[in-house]
C-alpha cells in the first residue's frame, strides 16, 4: 500500500506484563509511603513509677558518632545494653524497677561504623560511655546481641564488668537451627511489622505470637511485644542497621574466650525462644565457670518485654543473692 513503507506497528503489551508492571509500581509506591510514615515514628519515651519521661542526653564516642543515652537513679551502676534493633527503649519495663536501687545507664547502639569497624566496636562504645560517666565498673546486664557485646566487654576489659546479666542471647551467629518452621518465617513477620498498615501488622502479631515467630511469644504478654515492634522496634530505625550489628557478631565467634570470663554470670532465658535457642544460652552457662542459668517461664526472644515482672524478679534476685555473697546486703 502507497505510504505504508513508513508506519511502524507497534505490538501492545500483554496484559499479564500490564499487571506485573502495574503492581511493580504500586508496590514501590507502597514501600516508600511506609518508609516515610516508619520515618516519622517517635519512640515513647521511657517512664518512671511517677509516670515522668527519664531524661535523655546525647554522647559523643571517640570517633565522633553521637548516641543518646539515659543516667538515672543512685547507687550501684547498672549497664543496659540493647539488641541489634539497638533502642535503650528495650528496657522500659526495667529502668522502672531498677533506679530505685541502682544507677542505670542505657544507650542506643552507633547506627554509623568506621569502615574498619568489627564487633569490638560495641564493646569499645560501652567502655568509652561509662569512662565519660566517670565510672570504673559495672554490673553489665545484656539482652541478645547486647547479651555477646557484654561478653566480649568482659574479655576484653577485664575488671570494667564486674558481673554479667545475659538476657537470650548468642556467642555466635547460626542458621543450623533454620528450617521450615516458625524460625524460618522471621524475615516474612519482620517485613510484615514494617510495612503493612498499623492495624494489619498488629493483627498479624498476634498470628505471629501464636506460633512463637521471631521476637514473639504467645505468653500472656504477647500485646506488649506486639507494641513494641510496632512502636519502637524494627519500624523506627532501617533494617540495613540491625543488619550490619548482626554482620560483625557473625564475623566472631566468642565461645572459646568464654571460659576466662571470671565474674558473677546469670544467663536469663525465654523458653520459648525460636530466634535464638535455648541450647545455646545453655552453652554460654556451661562454659563460663561462675555462670547460673535461670528459665522466664512461657517467654520467647523478648522475655524481658512480653512478661517484665518475672523478668525482673529473677534479676533482682539474684542481684540480692550477689550483692549477699559479697557480704553488701
Amino acid at each position: 500500500m502507497a505510504g505504508s513503507r513508513g508506519v511502524r506497528f507497534v505490538k501492545p503489551v500483554s496484559r499479564p506484563f500490564a499487571a506485573l508492571l502495574g503492581a511493580i509500581v504500586a508496590g514501590s509506591a507502597w514501600v516508600r509511603l511506609m518508609n516515610r510514615r516508619n520515618r516519622l515514628l517517635v519512640r515513647p519515651p521511657i517512664r518512671d513509677l511517677s509516670g515522668r519521661p527519664y531524661r535523655t542526653r546525647l554522647f559523643e564516642l571517640s570517633d565522633g558518632e553521637k548516641v543518646f543515652y539515659i543516667d538515672a537513679g543512685e547507687g550501684e551502676p547498672l549497664l543496659l545494653i540493647p539488641g541489634a534493633d539497638g533502642m535503650k527503649e528495650t528496657w522500659r519495663y526495667q529502668l522502672p524497677a531498677l533506679t530505685d536501687r541502682y544507677r542505670v545507664i542505657t544507650a542506643d547502639l552507633r547506627s554509623r561504623f568506621p569502615k574498619a569497624a568489627d564487633f569490638d566496636r560495641f564493646a569499645d562504645d560501652a567502655v568509652e560511655l561509662l569512662d565519660g560517666l566517670g565510672i570504673e565498673s559495672a554490673i553489665v546486664v545484656g539482652q541478645s546481641l547486647g547479651g555477646a557485646v557484654a561478653m566480649r566487654m568482659a574479655s576484653k576489659y577485664p575488671g570494667r564488668a564486674r558481673a554479667l546479666v545475659l538476657a537470650n542471647t548468642l556467642a555466635r551467629v547460626s542458621y543450623e537451627h533454620v528450617g521450615f518452621n516458625a524460625t524460618s518465617l522471621a524475615p516474612i513477620a519482620a517485613a510484615a511489622n514494617r510495612y503493612l498498615p498499623t492495624p494489619a501488622a498488629r493483627r498479624l502479631g498476634r498470628v505471629w505470637s501464636e506460633n512463637d515467630v521471631w521476637i514473639y511469644d504467645s505468653s500472656s504478654g504477647w500485646d506488649r511485644v506486639v507494641d513494641y515492634a510496632l512502636f519502637t522496634g524494627s519500624r523506627t530505625e532501617p533494617p540495613h542497621i540491625s543488619g550490619h550489628r548482626v554482620k560483625l557478631l557473625r564475623a566472631v565467634d566468642l565461645r572459646p574466650e568464654l571460659p576466662a570470663i571470671d565474674v558473677p554470670t546469670l544467663v536469663l532465658k525465654g523458653p520459648r525462644d525460636t530466634y535464638t535457642p535455648a541450647e545455646w544460652a545453655m552453652e554460654i552457662a556451661e562454659l563460663i565457670p561462675d555462670a547460673e542459668y535461670v528459665e522466664v517461664d512461657d517467654t520467647g526472644h523478648c522475655s524481658h518485654i512480653s512478661m517484665p515482672e518475672e523478668f525482673n524478679r529473677e534479676l533482682l534476685d539474684w542481684l540480692d543473692d550477689l550483692e549477699a555473697a559479697e557480704g553488701r546486703a
